[in-house]
């Protein structure tokens, strides 16, 4: 696949404080990529760093192969969509989603058929392309701004947590909806978002970022299953994690395994490490509950089970962990979140 972004090392602080260290990352065409971390960690700063708002102390940025370090916003033909969505107030949807192309001096005609190919392609009626922001709800104004960002076909879309401010329903819809658009423009995009489950369903690749690095970043599924830290496996869901030696790993090693992947009951006998456990809790999930077990020796382990099952506090069962359950991980991290 072609490469629209390459970040080289780059390092970036204030003062004497360093926010990002020696940061890399690639993005390739087409490819969309959700960027996680705790807050402070530096994932908007690198999104301002690629935009251009923010010069890093060392290291560089390339889009399409050309070092666009020094050059200023307006030169780097990016799209951005803020928490808050940054609309001209006093412009109604259609001038909003216009005025890139008015800025960039494109003829009228191509323009005005720019324009509504894109409010068409966010689903905005004929009336709501009339109305100004406040008259419109944070939905129909997520989508001009996700209009007026992709409508001068940016070489790359840089999203910081727009989805933040709406209810859950909502947010899961226009998640759809963002996954739809970016995949029908095919345009890379670079998400900064706190939600742990948007990461997970809409990304191509899932960064994790802790104390101004990049921990790791994959597919989705290989950081959750697979991940390199003993952070990363706390961060991303629910984390077992015990010591290596107990399930055949070495000293200096840790153990993930995930709730979902543990067994109760019968279904437990087979496993080659199981052991008697009592409920100390349960945590209704809905659907499911998180039960914790506790086994010999203090060890204690987290177990996602379906509320069906009708599980009671303080009941005694057998629990286990299948062989293709386990992960090892060195027992450090490489940073200090």
């Amino acid at each position: 696949m072609t490469e629209v972004l390459r970040v080289i090392e780059v390092t970036f602080g204030y003062g004497r404080g360093e926010v990002l260290r020696q940061l890399s990352l690639s993005v390739a065409e087409g490819q969309f990529v959700t960027l996680l971390g705790p807050s402070g960690c530096g994932k908007t700063t690198l999104l301002n760093l690629i935009a251009g708002t923010l010069t890093p102390r060392s290291g560089s940025i390339h889009l399409r192969g050309r070092d666009v370090t020094a050059l200023p916003p307006e030169r780097r033909n990016l799209g951005m969509v803020y928490q808050h969505y940054a609309l001209f107030p006093h412009l109604s949807a259609r001038r909003n989603v216009a005025f890139g192309l008015e800025v960039r001096r494109v003829p009228r005609a191509e323009r005005d058929r720019k324009v509504e190919a894109m409010l068409d392609l966010v689903g905005l009626t004929a009336a709501e392309r009339e109305r100004k922001p406040g008259e419109l709800s944070g939905g129909q104004q997520q989508r001009v701004a996700l209009a007026r960002a992709l409508v001068f076909a940016p070489e790359l879309l840089l999203l910081d947590e727009p989805l933040a401010n709406l209810d859950r329903h909502l947010r899961d819809q226009l998640r759809q909806e963002l996954h739809r658009l970016q995949r029908e423009t095919r345009v890379a995009a670079i998400l900064v978002t706190h939600d742990q489950e948007e990461a997970l369903v809409i990304s191509d690749l899932l960064g994790v970022m802790a104390g101004g690095r990049l921990l790791q970043v994959g597919p989705p599924a290989e950081v959750y299953h697979r991940p390199r830290t003993p952070f990363v496996a706390r961060f991303l869901g629910e984390a077992n994690l015990l010591p290596g030696p107990l399930l055949g790993g070495e000293p200096g090693q840790l153990v993930l395994v995930r709730p979902e992947r543990c067994l109760l009951g019968s279904a437990a006998e087979s496993c080659p490490w199981s052991w008697e456990g009592r409920i100390r809790t349960l945590t209704f999930l809905g659907a499911d509950v998180l039960a914790e077990v506790a086994g010999p020796a203090e060890l204690s382990l987290r177990v996602r089970a379906r509320a069906r099952d009708a599980l009671r506090p303080g009941e005694l069962l057998r629990v286990g962990i299948p062989a293709d359950a386990i992960w090892y991980i060195p027992d450090a991290d490489e940073a200090n979140p």
